[in-house]
């Protein structure tokens, strides 16, 4: 097994294009503002309808899918686009194949992207959840999928290093199966399936989003920061190889879980729940390889911002994979579905787990992209708790209303829809104070990635050989 340390990924630091990586993350701060920003507004029309409605680029059903598309794609995809840039050359021991092919890449996201969101806010959509940018956006978006995957193949086929890190199975893994599934999703099934068997693909899609994009590109991150942040080598290979084969074989097939009770066929339905709760097997895998690479380095909780979101992103990670198994079955369905619970648990992966890791990747790198030290350690700190109370807040409500509304529908006779809605409008006020701290969180950040890179002190040898006094 390949062991990643600091002393030989700090070898191959020359094979990086520090430059495209930087513009790609710059762009996914943006992003992540933007998109955030959106969801904010969009909490806010909950309780007051009115607010922003005489603007049509701002309507609710505008800004909630420009929100969605906003943190999905344009935050951490972008982002995971620059740290797959960064990762790749650093596993291999080379630089990209074709290096004019990844400003290709990183420059015609930036446009195809920009162009979905405005088209999202001017009212040019399509049904489908995850991906509503209209058909002019997705075929460029599946051309530059593909390109990239390509690239990132053929320059794992000409590596020097002999094995091939389980970061690497994960990235080339997300890459495939997300060129395939954005195929799917959003040129073959809105235009040639109807009916059941839309519903059913859809299922299949906008969860794949998650568990064969998002998933597997965060967990390729932790499998690598970890050990060469910890300089320890990762816990067991056959545990990372478990998670890996685990998650390849059980997500496809868990979709149907968001229809049950749906005219979708029993056994379909039976077999998604049956795969949602093998689930836990390949996250168990993930945190027990986590917390086996952390042996002896849990001081570092204290001096280290890259440990932090991390083991906070593990914790979230085992939070999500009892949930996500639980609210799948068929008892818990009838309470949950089609509430704010569902909701919740769906920001507890994309924001808990996967942009907290993304987070502690980008803490790590950009010193070594910028040659410079973290600007502000406050601001840092800032960040981190911002992030964590503001979601703790934002989290809960969302499951606490998901259940107030369940149990109104379900165990009150002749409930009115509108009085589950004053019920837990509360629930959403509160939702929005939650998410605003989240928004400031991330401002921290990107004003702390800012700085570093315009002000931020020179790296020294004292900085690159003992980082622990200068991250905390």
């Amino acid at each position: 097994m390949a062991v990643v340390s600091e002393k030989a990924i700090s070898q191959k630091e020359e094979v990086v294009d520090k430059k495209l990586v930087r513009m790609s993350l710059y762009y996914a701060f943006v992003w992540l503002l933007v998109g955030m920003l959106g969801g904010v507004l969009t909490s806010i029309k909950f309780n007051y309808p009115d607010f922003l409605g005489y603007i049509p680029w701002l309507a609710f059903g505008r800004l909630r899918v420009f929100h969605l598309n906003g943190v999905a794609f344009g935050w951490f995809t972008t982002a995971a686009f620059g740290m797959a840039y960064y990762m790749v050359p650093k596993l291999t021991g080379i630089k990209m194949v074709w290096p004019k092919v990844s400003y290709v890449v990183v420059y015609s996201w930036a446009v195809v992207s920009t162009i979905g969101q405005i088209s999202l806010l001017a009212g040019y959509s399509q049904g489908v959840e995850v991906g509503e940018w209209p058909v002019w956006v997705d075929v460029p978006v599946s051309m530059i999928f593909a390109l990239i995957t390509t690239q990132i193949f053929f320059t794992i086929a000409n590596r020097k290093e002999k094995h091939i890190y389980v970061s690497l199975w994960y990235l080339t893994a997300g890459f495939t199966w997300s060129t395939i599934n954005y195929v799917l999703g959003n040129l073959i099934n809105p235009y040639f399936f109807a009916g059941v068997d839309n519903a059913a693909i859809q299922g299949f899609y906008l969860h794949s989003v998650v568990g064969l994009w998002i998933t597997p590109m965060g967990t390729a991150m932790l499998y690598y920061f970890m050990p060469v942040i910890t300089k320890n080598p990762v816990y067991s290979h056959k545990l990372s190889m478990i998670g890996f084969w685990g998650l390849a074989l059980f997500y496809p097939f868990t979709g149907a879980h968001h229809y049950l009770f749906s005219p979708i066929d029993t056994w379909v339905q039976t077999i998604a729940i049956m795969s949602s709760m093998m689930l836990i097997m390949p996250v168990w895998s993930v945190i027990t390889n986590q917390v086996g690479t952390m042996k002896g380095k849990w001081h570092m909780l204290s001096s280290h911002i890259e440990v932090k979101f991390m083991v906070l992103g593990a914790v979230f990670y085992v939070i999500t994979c009892f949930q996500g198994p639980t609210q799948a079955l068929r008892s818990m369905q009838q309470i949950i579905h089609f509430t704010d619970w569902v909701v919740g648990h769906a920001h507890l992966a994309i924001y808990g787990v996967f942009t907290m890791w993304t987070w502690a990747g980008i803490y790590y790198i950009w010193p070594k992209l910028t040659g410079r030290q973290i600007y502000s350690q406050k601001l840092s700190g800032w960040h981190f708790w911002l992030s964590l109370v503001g979601f703790a807040i934002m989290a809960l409500t969302l499951w606490g209303a998901g259940l107030v509304q369940g149990g109104m529908l379900n165990l009150e006779s002749n409930v009115a829809f509108i009085d589950t809605v004053k019920a837990i409008s509360p629930f959403w006020a509160v939702r929005t104070v939650g998410g605003t701290l989240m928004m400031l969180g991330a401002a921290c950040f990107v004003y702390n990635m800012y700085m570093t890179a315009k002000v931020g002190r020179l790296v020294d040898e004292d900085f690159v050989s003992n980082r622990q006094e200068v991250l905390v």
